[in-house]
């Protein structure tokens, strides 16, 4: 797993005109200073309420953001999502491939938005930075102040049906074209995607309707997807556990090797 310093190292944020509060240290500063349980499911918020708006009366849909924090937190997640400030003004300017439009927050979004704020579940990122580097820097952020004695593993076979892995997780369907070459070097970028990123799919929202109920989650990898070798019990050997791209998840191919 990567930490946090290993990150914030090898992390670029944007270039300002004017000082900017860092994304790392903000993160941290959330993360070290809230009282309540550790965040296990971080939402890009952005691309939660896009999801599918891509229609003439498609829109930056709040309640889309809505629906997937109730999904989460109904499967027993802390849910915090992460939206640019813009995005909570009364009005905003919304860039799709039909056209750009003007925006007018409905009283109903204006209510959904606002709930998540009051209840701690929502972090606006501040005019002029990428909402991005925030909800990156969240994954790999220390939360031992928050979480104290309480893993951030779920085991497998957990009691309360939690899917297993790594929390916290990201929910998102960004691709991260944009980073993916500027950030980490591509082996460790590979490694970390794999391990954080859900994606999801659902039905989209006309304004606050949803046509057909449900969502769909592709789930992190339980374990990184790469070539591995440990020493194996005997001490005398080391195992090298290869991945094969037509075998079913959770197999691989395993040969043993002799230490001379």
């Amino acid at each position: 797993r990567l930490c946090l310093c290993h990150v914030c190292y090898l992390l670029h944020p944007p270039l300002l005109s004017t000082p900017k509060p860092s994304p790392a240290l903000c993160v941290v500063a959330i993360h070290s200073t809230r009282e309540g349980r550790p965040f296990t499911a971080i939402i890009d918020g952005a691309n939660a309420a896009y999801y599918m708006q891509n229609y003439d009366e498609g829109r930056f849909n709040f309640h889309q953001i809505e629906f997937v924090v109730n999904t989460l937190e109904e499967m027993g997640e802390q849910v915090l999502v992460v939206i640019p400030e813009r995005y909570m003004q009364k009005t905003f300017m919304v860039h799709k491939t039909t056209g750009s439009f003007r925006q007018v927050v409905s009283t109903t979004e204006d209510v959904a938005r606002q709930k998540l704020l009051q209840e701690g579940k929502l972090y606006v990122v501040p005019f002029g930075m990428l909402d991005d580097y925030y909800w990156m820097y969240a994954s790999v952020a220390d939360q031992r102040a928050a979480c104290g004695d309480e893993s951030m593993f779920v085991e497998p076979d957990n009691k309360e049906g939690r899917w297993p892995g790594i929390r916290p997780m990201l929910i998102s369907n960004d691709k991260m074209r944009d980073h993916k070459l500027s950030l980490l070097e591509p082996r460790l970028f590979r490694r970390w995607y794999s391990n954080f990123i859900v994606n999801f799919t659902f039905s989209p929202f006309i304004k606050d309707v949803q046509p057909k109920s449900g969502i769909g989650f592709t789930t992190a990898d339980f374990y990184s997807r790469e070539i591995q070798g440990n020493p194996s019990p005997d001490s005398k050997s080391t195992t090298w556990h290869l991945p094969v791209s037509d075998w079913d998840d959770g197999h691989v191919f395993c040969i043993r090797i002799p230490r001379h």
